[in-house]
């Protein structure tokens, strides 16, 4: 498992004191959706890869990111700030979950990551208050304290949580941010919550009004999905007559 550089120009030592940020396909698609996205706005390079040795067998070609590798990196700056961001287009096979998620935490230390930053979703039902739009969890004393909630004495599984355990192992500074989704399909107005909170720690402001109205069309297609749903349900309670 290595990275491989897509930009000959790029130095890895041109990233040290980088905010090291990446997310999974994990609940609500928040992780990806926040990282994808991030990568857009804030103008970053794609700079290379990771290579595994089960690499999932797929790619795209569109106009503004040419061929999509499954584990992209990317680089740039953010105001002030020097960024990595790592985006999973998809999951790494079962048997190199451990491995993938490893070499995530070994390639942060190895940049001399300033602070990572990992985004996840957290299911809805244990948002305490309407108004509550996040938990985060701090790594090794991160340099960042969020005003919000501590997740705690809840469980973290997956990709996320082992990416966790590593960070925490080799003595990385990071944190956690846990916007509350719904679990089971895709939400962008989670993850426009997460794409404020890593703006604000980046110093910097990026527009949410796309990932808004991406949700808001989603929801309308849910709504009529529901509406659709019902009208069959109650015409099949109806009692039925025959004609002759």
């Amino acid at each position: 498992m290595k990275f491989v550089p897509l930009v000959e120009s790029f130095k890895l030592e041109e990233l040290r004191d980088s905010y090291f940020i990446t997310g999974y396909q994990g609940f609500g698609l928040v992780g990806y959706i926040t990282t994808r996205y991030l990568t857009r706005e804030l103008g970053l390079t794609k700079i290379g890869f990771i290579k595994t040795r089960y690499m999932p067998d797929f790619t795209m070609y569109t106009k503004d990111l040419d061929l999509v590798y499954p584990f992209e990196v990317y680089a740039g700056t953010a105001g002030t700030s020097r960024v990595v961001i790592v985006v999973n287009n998809a999951a790494p096979s079962d048997i190199e979950k451990t491995a993938y998620t490893d070499f995530i935490a070994r390639f942060a230390r190895r940049l001399g990551t300033r602070e990572v930053i990992l985004v996840g979703g957290l299911d809805q039902e244990y948002r305490s208050s309407p108004g509550e739009k996040y938990r985060w969890i701090p790594l090794n004393n991160p340099i960042t304290k969020l005003d919000a909630s501590i997740l705690e004495d809840r469980y973290i599984v997956g990709l996320l949580a082992l990416t966790m355990l590593f960070i925490k192992a080799y003595g990385l500074r990071g944190l956690v941010i846990l916007p509350f989704t719904e679990p089971f399909k895709p939400d962008p107005r989670a993850s426009a919550v997460a794409v404020e909170v890593v703006a604000s720690i980046l110093g910097v402001k990026v527009e949410t009004s796309k990932l808004i109205e991406e949700a808001t069309l989603l929801e309308a297609i849910e709504a009529e999905k529901e509406r659709f749903k019902k009208t069959i349900d109650e015409l099949e309670r109806r009692p039925r007559s025959t004609y002759m």
